[in-house]
């Protein structure tokens, strides 16, 4: 059986108002379904697909309505789905997936407050190994916190190991 032209379905495409959520599950017009893992602003998302796994960066994602050209929409004979300008697939090893690059490449910056004033947090890391004889590794860690509660360790300007700048409220 040969398929001609005629047999084909031409669709009209509506674009719709989208505001997508992370959780969310999305359908595209190509047969697969995708959570949305990030919400990186400006149609940028960190997508899933369902039956792979597989990470992809959807630029431009855009929802729409679409039925077949000839016949107006009804209930019945229309999709909802989305589409992106273009994708980077990153693959299904979580692992190898850099998310803070991810972020900070396609991102959008935040935008001011109404006074016109940007909130940055800045967040430093203290961090100090301590070595304890213990019987199991819980009873090292509840003696570890026990002296830390009790001001016997105590963190300072030497354990230092970092500091991290970003948006009040944005996730790392």
């Amino acid at each position: 059986m040969s398929v001609t032209v005629s047999d084909l379905v031409v669709y009209r495409y509506e674009k719709q108002p989208s505001d997508f959520k992370v959780g969310e599950l999305l359908h595209n017009f190509n047969g697969n379904d995708y959570r949305v893992m990030e919400d990186y602003g400006k149609g940028n998302l960190l997508l899933m697909q369902m039956n792979t796994g597989m990470f992809v960066v959807g630029e431009s994602v855009d929802a729409y309505k679409r039925y077949p050209k000839e016949e107006a929409p009804t209930e019945k004979n229309m999709q909802t789905g989305i589409e992106w300008g273009s994708g980077v697939y990153l693959g299904n090893d979580i692992s190898s997936i850099d998310f803070k690059k991810l972020r900070d490449e396609y991102g959008a910056p935040p935008e001011p407050n109404e006074r016109g004033e940007y909130e940055i947090e800045i967040n430093e890391t203290l961090s100090h190994t301590e070595t304890v004889k213990a019987d199991s590794y819980y009873e090292a860690l509840d003696e570890v916190k026990d002296r830390y509660d009790r001001s016997e360790i105590v963190l300072d300007a030497e354990s230092f190991a970092g500091v991290d700048f970003a948006p009040k409220n944005r996730s790392r």
